[in-house]
């Protein structure tokens, strides 16, 4: 049975859609994976799930009731909770305050608030022995235990998890994905939005692709992960192997998974390197590939040599002339 059912949705910013009329549906006890490159439009489909946006057309049916253009607090209550991205918890509350903080927004009664606590410690250990330590000093994979745990203490029967690894290392990633293998065991579905392509089709059962806010897949996370060129690529961006040389191929498919990491460059850095890319006739991409793989040469003239410091010029040697004057004429006068 459909928990979440999306039909024909339209969604955006300021009236503007990014997202086009797509279906998809969460059945219950199930994992689906929602996949894509930045800007295909995972993030802003889970905010209007959730509420956050509005739907500007088609509809969004949870557990038999529509929740389009309902507000996000009334969606959370009603068992649909989306763990946004950047985890947003209060730097200076504690594990245990967040936790009931969260009880609090989501009006646990009292009499279950010890219980739902004892069991969100017992799915997150770690953050039982961290349970004074303020959220600020923890760890980013134990800040993300948090989010994922200040969700959880509502009991939700759907939790939506957007980019839960992004900027952490592997070991945590693999981690969380245990984790979240096991939500369903306990009656939590899950719709998770993750840029660790491989691990999120691990656990998923299904697999949604978004491509410039439109499904181009839907179907078993099995079948979507046996398409190599679609998970590999989604570690790079979107990629034409066929036009790959020989040697970029090799190194692409010996990469390890990997996170990516936004960095800003400074604008005079970023301006030489689309100016020596444009030199060079290659793509800035494919130029900072090559500088971090070490495979950079160094800037050549038109002439294909590197242009040497010309010697400086010799100032002619200057001597004082030894010569005498000659001598001024003496004499008497006549007179």
């Amino acid at each position: 049975m459909a928990l979440l059912e999306v039909s024909g949705m339209r969604t955006g910013y300021e009236g503007i859609p990014v997202v086009f009329g797509i279906d998809l549906t969460v059945d219950e006890g199930e994992v689906v994976a929602l996949l894509g490159a930045n800007g295909a439009g995972k993030t802003s489909t889970l905010r209007a799930i959730s509420g956050m946006i509005p739907v500007l057309a088609g509809d969004v049916v949870f557990d038999g009731a529509s929740i389009a253009g309902r507000p996000a607090e009334g969606i959370a209550r009603r068992g649909l909770v989306h763990v946004p991205e950047g985890r947003g918890i209060f730097p200076s509350l504690n594990v245990e305050e967040t936790l009931r903080m969260a009880g609090a927004f989501g009006k646990v009664p009292k009499a279950e608030l010890a219980d739902r606590l004892d069991e969100t410690y017992s799915t997150f250990p770690r953050l039982a022995e961290r349970r004074t330590q303020t959220a600020g000093t923890l760890s980013g994979g134990e800040q993300q235990m948090l989010a994922l745990a200040r969700g959880l203490i509502w009991r939700p029967k759907l939790l939506m998890i957007d980019e839960m690894s992004q900027g952490l290392a592997p070991r945590i990633v693999a981690d969380l994905f245990e984790i979240v293998d096991e939500f369903p065991k306990r009656g939590v579905s899950v719709l998770l939005v993750e840029q660790f392509v491989g691990r999120a089709l691990d656990v998923a059962n299904r697999a949604y692709v978004l491509e410039k806010g439109e499904v181009s897949f839907a179907g078993t996370a099995a079948k979507l992960a046996k398409d190599e060129d679609f998970v590999r690529g989604s570690y790079l961006g979107d990629v034409d192997v066929e036009r790959l040389s020989d040697s970029q191929r090799r190194r692409r498919d010996t990469l390890p998974a990997v996170e990516e990491i936004p960095v800003q460059l400074p604008p005079a850095l970023l301006r030489g390197l689309m100016e020596r890319a444009e030199r060079d006739g290659v793509s800035a991409e494919e130029l900072i590939q090559n500088a971090v793989a070490g495979e950079l040469a160094p800037p050549k003239r038109k002439n294909g040599t590197r242009k040497r410091k010309a010697p400086a010029k010799k100032k002619p040697a200057t001597t004082k002339s030894t010569a005498k004057k000659p001598a001024a004429k003496t004499g008497r006068r006549s007179g």
